[in-house]
């Protein structure tokens, strides 16, 4: 029983990570949560910082930016 628990623990350690992980990214591109400047807001909760009245920008680029926080 020890054998398999450390043999497959760290695949499942590693499944719950990505998961959560996934999930973050997929919320952030669906624009549920918003980072801005470094803060993390909840869409409903958002009050713009700074440029208020700018488009926001849609490109790739932009959205790959935000995935790396």
């Amino acid at each position: 029983m020890e054998q398999l628990v450390t043999q497959y623990l760290w695949l499942w350690i590693s499944l719950g990570f990505v998961i959560i992980l996934y999930t973050i990214m997929f919320a952030v591109m669906r624009g549920l949560i918003i980072v801005e400047n470094g803060v993390w807001c909840w869409y409903r909760n958002h009050t713009p910082r700074s440029g208020a009245g700018r488009a926001a920008e849609n490109t790739q680029e932009a959205i790959a930016n935000l995935l790396l926080l």
